[in-house]
């Protein structure tokens, strides 16, 4: 008769009071940030540079990381590791460099594209049952489900809005980076 092995159990999601990181606070990451604190989870956000340290403590971040001056796995391992990583970046090599910053059964979930690809060495998801899943949002489920939490727990998105007449420079405008999260066409109506 084989013996059994024993095996690691992991749960399936996260439970307030983990530890839950949003790699990049931009488009996507701000409102992630803020429905993370919201869920009661220890939030941590990261992204390149001081300059959004301050408006990531307002929506609610418990630890602002800056990639460009600590290494964030190193540091998410220092303090527990990440249960959850959600990368809202464009970048597959800051997606890559926190891997090793998820805890035992942590899971990178994927919804930021980029060209460049992810590098995973085999060692980071097998030696601790991590994963790495990809979520491409869009059902009519998830956008009613966002709505009504977004309702009840108060996240609210941060946007430039412009007149449609001027679709042109905000279309520019976002192509050179420059627009604070979302760029919203209004109209007369």
């Amino acid at each position: 008769m084989l013996a059994s092995r024993p095996t690691t159990r992991c749960e399936k999601v996260a439970r307030a009071g983990d530890l839950v990181a949003i790699l990049g606070i931009g488009g996507l990451g701000h409102p992630a940030v803020q429905f993370a604190a919201k869920m009661g989870f220890r939030t941590v956000a990261v992204a390149r540079g001081r300059d959004k340290q301050a408006l990531a403590r307002q929506l609610g971040v418990h630890i602002y990381m800056d990639s460009q001056a600590q290494d964030v796995a190193a540091e998410l391992t220092r303090i527990g590791g990440a249960k959850t990583i959600m990368a809202t970046v464009t970048s597959g090599k800051a997606m890559s460099a926190v891997i090793p910053g998820l805890a035992v059964c942590g899971k990178l979930i994927v919804v930021g594209v980029g060209i460049d690809p992810i590098e995973v060495s085999a060692f980071d998801p097998i030696g601790a049952s991590r994963s790495i899943i990809a979520h491409a949002p869009g059902a009519s489920i998830e956008s009613q489900d966002t709505l009504a939490l977004s309702a009840l727990s108060g996240v609210r998105p941060t946007m430039e809005t412009m007149p449609l007449e001027r679709a042109a420079d905000a279309y520019d405008k976002m192509m050179r980076s420059e627009a604070r999260f979302r760029m919203v066409l209004t109209t007369g109506l």
